[in-house]
């Protein structure tokens, strides 16, 4: 998987997130779909987490928080955040 496509990914996410989003809440959003879509195509946990950090500079805290998740805990998560979105 190359780093354009990934930072595509994590980028589309941010674009299309709704608006009534804090920027965290896209941040983290985005953070956690990105996480499950290249764990879902077989880039390693160190990889995702280097890429996220060092690449995307996105909030580390967030990244060590989200990398360990099971799938059904990122989707929890992201259901939560776009939850939010819509109260």
């Amino acid at each position: 998987m190359n780093k354009a496509f990934m930072t595509g990914y994590y980028q589309g996410v941010v674009e299309v997130a709704p608006a009534s989003l804090s920027a965290a809440k896209v941040e983290e959003l985005a953070i956690a779909m990105t996480i499950l879509h290249l764990r879902h195509a077989g880039v390693a946990i160190t990889t995702i987490h280097d890429f996220l950090v060092d690449d995307i500079h996105a909030n580390e805290r967030v990244v060590n928080h989200h990398i360990s998740e099971t799938a059904d805990q990122l989707e929890t998560a992201q259901a939560k955040i776009l939850a939010g979105a819509f109260e």
